[in-house]
């Protein structure tokens, strides 16, 4: 079975039901991804699949050119199809198959890893793909678990946290950073194992990219995104990650 969806503002998808998925609790994120300002930039879609974000670059976002990766056979004929369908065909090149095996590299101003519960095995292919004269942005989709602190019980001690780590000197932090879309009102303790986490995740992009690059760089927290609440105490979030070669 065929289903075509044209909602508002996002491009039409046409798929077959029993071999391919699409989200619909993600439709902030394309909606999102709709209204960046890509223009002249060629994007890395490294999970394609049947266009869930490389048709919104495209359509909206006004991508000069992006490569869309995708292993699923069934996925890459509607991504196809639907390519053709909003007629942006001529500005995306499909590589099907394993995207850790994917030959470009130096290529990328903006990089799409929209895979949960992570996308961290194609953190090396997005280090490698992006361009290493002025480098460029990744989106970098995880599920961030957030519990709360267990209560102390009577008798235990108050004892102030001990620091896991120093700060990374080489993640810059955005002092208007946005948590959530919406304006939702989101739990501390959600926003601060969001933010934990995406500065580890600063430091792990910066070393993948020095190591390759051979020279040091600079990553910046542009803003992280709350998606959607995946299951108790665990969430879908993006985090914008800018990343820059030190001259």
């Amino acid at each position: 079975s065929l289903i075509l969806l044209n909602p508002c503002c996002i491009p039409r998808y046409r798929f077959d039901v029993m071999r391919c998925m699409l989200s619909p609790g993600n439709i902030t994120e394309k909606l999102r991804i709709a209204s960046l300002r890509c223009a002249g930039e060629v994007v890395v879609d490294l999970y394609a699949g049947i266009g869930y974000f490389t048709l919104p670059y495209l359509v909206h976002a006004g991508a000069a050119f992006v490569h869309a990766c995708e292993w699923n056979p069934h996925a890459v004929e509607a991504l196809q199809q639907n390519l053709e369908l909003n007629g942006v065909q001529q500005r995306c090149l499909i590589h099907q198959g394993d995207n850790r095996k994917l030959e470009l590299r130096d290529v990328a101003d903006r990089v799409n890893l929209g895979l949960i519960p992570t996308s961290e095995e194609g953190w090396p292919v997005a280090c490698r793909v992006l361009r290493k004269d002025v480098g460029g942005i990744l989106h970098i989709h995880q599920n961030v678990e957030s519990f709360p602190r267990k209560a102390l019980q009577p008798g235990q001690d108050h004892q102030l946290p001990v620091p896991l780590e120093q700060e990374d000197k080489g993640v810059h932090e955005d002092n208007d950073i946005v948590l959530g879309a919406g304006g939702r009102a989101l739990c501390p303790t959600a926003q601060s194992a969001w933010q934990k986490w995406a500065k580890t995740t600063g430091t792990q992009i910066r070393m993948l990219l020095q190591e390759l690059d051979g020279k040091p760089w600079r990553t910046s927290i542009l803003h992280i995104e709350h998606v959607k609440s995946y299951a108790p105490h665990v969430h879908h979030i993006v985090l914008d990650l800018e990343c820059r070669p030190l001259s």
